[in-house]
């Protein structure tokens, strides 16, 4: 990958949402994978690097909040984890829990860009 393309996994238990951000993502020029469950996106998140962890919040097993405190808990180079959910109530909450962001569902193209902007590692 070049410095400018970010390796970023979505976590969503909706498969139309993982769809459609992985094509937005791509469109974007990154490259996403995307994880249904939540439990099992754990040991992902534990062994491997994502440059960005787009995390819905509201999951079966394990939420989105579950996921960041497991994950940020042991890393030298913890991702820049963006919260993602329809439930606005939540956003505060993501801020003070250590979420880089909060984008609304649906997520559109216009506000994900300029996050994702800011996170591409200079040359």
């Amino acid at each position: 990958m070049d410095s400018g393309t970010l390796r970023i996994l979505v976590v969503d238990d909706d498969a139309d949402a993982c769809n459609i951000l992985s094509h937005v993502i791509a469109h974007l020029g990154h490259s996403a994978e995307c994880i249904q469950d939540s439990v099992e996106a754990l040991p992902r998140l534990l062994r491997e690097h994502f440059d960005v962890v787009l995390l819905d919040l509201v999951m079966p097993g394990l939420s989105g909040f579950d996921l960041l405190r497991a994950t940020h808990a042991g890393q030298e180079r913890p991702a820049a984890v963006i919260a993602v959910s329809s439930y606005h109530e939540f956003r505060h909450q993501a801020a003070e829990q250590g979420f880089h962001a909060f984008v609304d569902k649906p997520v559109e193209i216009g506000k994900l860009r300029p996050l994702l902007d800011k996170l591409i590692p200079s040359a």
